[in-house]
């Protein structure tokens, strides 16, 4: 008798144990989150050509930290979804201290926050885009000459949303 309540009381724990385990909540990697802006370079005097930029870096409003890209003809760059702007310094030129060019451009957006799952939890997409460059004195320190927001909806990376002429 006794060897079958030490049997029972095995068989007990270990049915407690295989009904109380939850599955792994991760989120896999195919899932959808919040989307980077994408941005193109084109050339100002040809708009239909890609033009890249020579070494270009970037830092975000209230960052310590200058991300350098190389020279590039596109970026994809994090929008701030705590706010609805975020200013962004694009640099020309990081590599040569004698040429170097900074503009400023401010995105503002609606934030559009969308529940996932319990995994993933919250993505957010960005609606109402627009974008607008900070004027220097003499304007021909900008080495940005013109903004396009090509698509005012920010909800995936599968088209480019800004066009800059340079």
């Amino acid at each position: 008798m006794h060897d079958f309540f030490k049997i029972s009381s095995l068989i007990l724990v270990v049915l407690f144990c295989i009904t109380s385990c939850e599955r792994d909540d991760i989120c896999p990697p195919t899932t959808a989150t919040t989307p980077f802006l994408i941005i193109a370079f084109y050339d100002v005097a040809e708009p239909e050509e890609n033009k890249s930029v020579q070494s270009l870096s970037y830092v975000i409003d209230g960052a310590m930290d200058t991300i350098a890209l190389g020279t590039t003809d596109s970026i994809l760059l994090p929008l701030n979804t705590n706010e609805i702007s975020t200013r962004i310094q694009l640099i020309s030129n990081t590599d040569n201290d004698n040429f170097t060019n900074s503009d400023t451009i401010r995105f503002d957006y609606q934030v559009d926050e969308i529940y996932i799952n319990r995994a993933c939890g919250f993505k957010a997409n960005f609606s109402n885009l627009s974008a607008t460059r900070e004027v220097e004195d003499p304007s021909t320190n900008n080495w940005i000459r013109s903004i396009s927001v090509e698509q005012i909806n920010v909800e995936n990376e599968q088209n480019t949303h800004v066009f800059i002429f340079h």
